[in-house]
């Protein structure tokens, strides 16, 4: 993948996790913090965890092909790291407590969910891109006969 290509994916997983992590604040909001009024701050909250969520894209970024067995290593380690930077930036060290562990574990499992869905959505872009691609590539053969 060449670090063109890269930059155009973690682009494209930006607006998917600001828009899906939009979706979860307000679910998880309307569980644990029902009628509260929030201040235009918490707008900014989505694009902040697109933005922090593009940092351990990194690991994934390899200029030549990864095995499966690769892949699917660094996606876990992705994951990983994904799941203890967002818990750290939005519970911080003071609020990781017993009281909000219930809290903790929803959070953890709204990023599982946005992080299937964000890779499901890829896969569906993949998947488009390579009908596409073998389409283009039997018409061209057709050509050469």
């Amino acid at each position: 993948m060449s670090l063109k290509e890269f930059a155009k994916q973690s682009l494209l997983d930006f607006f998917l996790v600001t828009t899906l992590s939009d979706l979860a604040i307000f679910v998880l909001g309307s569980i644990y913090h029902q009628g509260n009024m929030f201040s235009y701050e918490v707008l900014l909250l989505p694009p902040m965890y697109g933005l922090f969520s593009i940092i351990p894209g990194f690991i994934l970024f390899s200029k030549n092909e990864l095995l499966v067995r690769q892949l699917i290593i660094r996606k876990i380690l992705h994951f990983i790291c994904l799941e203890i930077l967002l818990i750290l930036i939005t519970f911080g060290r003071e609020h990781l407590t017993r009281e909000n562990l219930s809290m903790i574990i929803s959070f953890a499992v709204s990023v599982l969910v946005v992080t299937i869905i964000v890779e499901v959505i890829e896969w569906i872009f993949d998947r488009h891109e390579a009908g596409v691609l073998m389409k283009d590539l039997s018409e061209y053969q057709k050509g050469m006969e």
